[in-house]
């Protein structure tokens, strides 16, 4: 961990990860404003490399805001796994019977549910079975044939889940005989706005938290001005950016098949798999970014626009304004954001034609 005092001063912030936090303004903070300190740190959890940094107004603060924020990264990583001895873990050992799970993970998987069934399942959090034959980003990755896919599909279909009290106050969850939920897609953007919000309670002054690429906000910059958050450019190396988005208090999410993929005669296969097909997805786009206040809608959104492909995602776009979505096709030419999010984001490279989807609500 790194301890230094931040004082009046500019701010210049990276974090290793997609989307990379781009340098801030040169913008000077205010002579009469107190220090603060700021801690740093780097882990592996959850499968990927985790950064983070907090701010408070004592060195030791900030020494238990960091402890306080890897503890819980390690109490979900092994809460929200299915390879562990976990609620999730055995709802899938007892497929077809009910199984107690604590709140977090009830909640977390109503809140998935309620997504698949927004997104007609170009989110579905039952697609455990698929997951489990591609082993994209595990070791053991493999190209399943076309009977097992089969064979998997008819098991992927979130209709089929139950949650419900118990007559202790507690939940239970059934699944259907054979499924497997698999929350991965939206267990990182959940975990770093809960983290940030406890981290508020505990006394933080502002976090940065870097999931894999998932960034979640605490606060503002020190100088009050939102923070400058860089979109990952899919076909270059880690920190480059296409795009700079301003964010605060808000989880800045990207998906995209750069990150964890295997390739095998030739042909590279991404890690975000087809509900439909129960192959990784066939689409148009490069990635998606979304900008929300809760942290897992914007993650399950991400995996359901790069499934559902430009033309989807525009429609959705469209039919929900609230929505803040930057889209990058394919090919890198063209880059559509949200009427939501149009004033707050700025294009880093200017051979990307930019253009607005739908009316700001």
């Amino acid at each position: 961990m790194n301890l230094k005092p931040l004082l009046p001063m500019a701010l210049s912030l990276c974090l290793a990860g997609s989307p990379a936090v781009a340098p801030a303004s040169s913008d000077q903070v205010s002579a009469e404003a107190p220090a603060e300190y700021e801690l740093s740190w780097k882990s592996l959890h959850m499968g990927t490399f985790i950064s983070g940094r907090v701010f408070a107004a004592d060195p030791e603060k900030t020494r238990e805001l960091a402890k306080l924020a890897e503890s819980e990264i390690v109490r979900y990583e092994s809460a929200l796994s299915v390879h562990e001895d976990t609620p999730l873990a055995r709802v899938n050992a007892q497929s077809g019977s009910f199984v107690e799970v604590d709140a977090e993970t009830a909640e977390l998987t109503r809140r998935a549910l309620e997504i698949a069934e927004e997104t007609e399942s170009a989110f579905e959090p039952m697609i455990g079975p698929v997951v489990e034959l591609w082993k994209i980003g595990f070791d053991g990755s493999r190209i399943p044939s076309d009977a097992e896919i089969s064979a998997a599909l008819k098991l992927v279909d979130h209709r089929h889940v139950q949650i419900e009290r118990t007559p202790e106050a507690g939940w239970r969850m059934r699944i259907a005989p054979g499924q497997k939920i698999d929350l991965g897609g939206i267990a990182k953007g959940y975990v770093g706005e809960a983290i940030t919000e406890r981290l508020r309670r505990a006394g933080a002054v502002r976090a940065v938290l870097d999931l894999g690429g998932n960034i979640a906000l605490l606060g503002s910059r020190p100088d009050g001005k939102p923070w400058r958050i860089g979109l990952q450019r899919p076909d270059r190396e880690r920190g480059s950016y296409f795009a700079v988005v301003l964010a605060e208090d808000e989880s800045v999410i990207t998906s995209g098949a750069y990150e964890r993929n295997f390739t095998k005669n030739g042909k590279r296969y991404g890690h975000i798999l087809s509900a439909r097909t129960g192959r990784p997805v066939d689409t148009d786009l490069a990635s998606v970014s979304i900008i929300d206040r809760d942290g897992a809608r914007a993650d399950a959104l991400c995996t359901a626009f790069f499934a559902m492909g430009w033309e989807r995602s525009s429609a959705f776009l469209k039919a929900h304004p609230d929505v803040k979505a930057v889209l990058l096709s394919k090919d890198l030419k063209r880059c559509a954001v949200s009427a939501a999010l149009a004033d707050r984001i700025t294009l880093a490279d200017k051979t990307i034609a930019l253009e607005t989807i739908g009316v700001a609500p």
